[in-house]
C-alpha cells in the first residue's frame, strides 16, 4: 500500500509541477513569440547592440531563458519526470536562438543558462530514443 500512495504523490507532483509551468509559459506568450519570431542577435554583442537597458526585448529574453533554466534544475534534479515534459515542451527552437548570446554571455558569468544548455542537450537524446523506439515498433508491427 505504502508503494501505491508513494507512487501517486510522485503523480500529483509531477501534474502540478506540470500545470505550473504550463501557466509561466502560457503567462510569457508574448515573449515566447517575440524569442521564435523576431529575436534577431547572431552573438551576444548584436544582442547588447539591439537590446540592452531595460528594453521589452531583454525582458523577453530573459523569462524565456529564464524558464528554460527553470525547467532544466526541474528536470535534471528529478522534480518532474522528462518524459511528461518534453511530451509538451520543446527548448531546442529557442537554445538554437540563444546558444550564440549565452556563449557570449558566459565570457562574464560561465554558468549562465547551463541548465537551459543541459535540458536542451537531454530533449536531443530524448527525441532520438523516442524515434528509435518508434521505428522498432514499426518493424514488430509488420
Amino acid at each position: 500500500m505504502k508503494k501505491r500512495n508513494t507512487r501517486s504523490r510522485r503523480n500529483t507532483n509531477n501534474t502540478d509541477t506540470l500545470l505550473k509551468l504550463y501557466e509561466i509559459y502560457d503567462n510569457h506568450r508574448n515573449a515566447v513569440l517575440w524569442f521564435l519570431e523576431e529575436l534577431d542577435a547572431k552573438n551576444y554583442e548584436g544582442y547588447l547592440e539591439k537590446y540592452s537597458g531595460a528594453s521589452s526585448e531583454r525582458s523577453h529574453f530573459i523569462a524565456v531563458c529564464g524558464f528554460f533554466e527553470l525547467s532544466g534544475v526541474l528536470v535534471s534534479s528529478g522534480l518532474i519526470d522528462q518524459n511528461l515534459y518534453f511530451d509538451i515542451f520543446n527548448p531546442t527552437p529557442f537554445w538554437d536562438k540563444a546558444k550564440p548570446i549565452v556563449e557570449g554571455m558566459r565570457t562574464k558569468r560561465p554558468h549562465i543558462y547551463e541548465n537551459f544548455e543541459l535540458l536542451n542537450n537531454k530533449r536531443l537524446s530524448w527525441a532520438k530514443k523516442r524515434n528509435n523506439d518508434r521505428s522498432k515498433l514499426l518493424v514488430e508491427r509488420k
